[in-house]
């Protein structure tokens, strides 16, 4: 006789991205990268639903351009009145039969998953509930904690590890997100991308320093 374990629930997410595009990019990628939630006849599955509308707009586009290419409120590409419409919140179904398996080790499994991708996007809201048919079952969901006298927080939101941008810490090194590594680099004062502005202006400054790496590739 088989052992099987199930999980069923939902993930709220918002992945980093200057466009909803590089940031669904973005979002796939790490949960390519995460472990796995196993089982002997399939793996755990993750299902990725973007919400609807936008959750920020800028007046400008992702190389901070006001371009022919924005949008209006009414859907007209606009250079004086168009906005980048960006949405980066997405909706994680998460949804598996796996045989073969124990509660504890599922469990285990799933803790390592979702911990990881704690770490690497933000976790807004969990809801997940893991059962094995018979006599264990667990439900995962948020827990608040205070951080400040008047703040609030999920526990699993203050999991995230913020990216150097952001990161207050007064420490010399700042630890990178591991999304960073997905992100191309702006050149110094700007938003456009360093590569793009060796190719197109000159800037002494910034032609320097991307010869000056692409001698270290090189030398790989």
């Amino acid at each position: 006789m088989s052992y099987w374990t199930y999980i069923n629930g939902t993930v709220t997410v918002s992945s980093m991205g200057r466009t909803t595009e590089e940031s669904e990019y973005i979002l796939k990628t790490v949960l390519n990268h995460l472990p796995r939630v196993t089982g002997s006849e399939g793996d755990m599955d993750v299902y990725i639903v973007r919400k609807n509308g936008d959750s920020s707009s800028i007046s400008c586009d992702e190389f901070g351009q006001r371009t022919n290419n924005l949008i209006t409120n009414r859907g007209i590409k606009s250079q004086r009145c168009g906005w980048l419409n960006v949405q980066n919140e997405y909706i994680l179904v998460v949804n598996g039969s796996l045989r073969d398996r124990e509660f504890e080790q599922t469990y285990r499994e799933f803790i390592k998953w979702f911990i990881r991708l704690c770490k690497r996007v933000t976790c807004q809201n969990v809801l997940v509930e893991i059962w094995n048919g018979w006599d264990k079952r667990i439900l995962i969901q948020n827990r608040n904690i205070q951080n400040e006298k008047y703040s609030w927080q999920s526990v699993f939101e203050a999991i995230h590890e913020c990216p150097t941008w952001c990161n207050d810490s007064k420490e010399k090194y700042k630890e990178p997100n591991w999304c960073e590594f997905l992100m191309w680099e702006s050149a110094k004062d700007s938003r456009y991308p360093m590569m793009l502005g060796y190719k197109y202006f000159r800037d002494k400054e910034n032609d320097n320093e991307v010869q000056r790496r692409i001698r270290y590739q090189d030398k790989g």
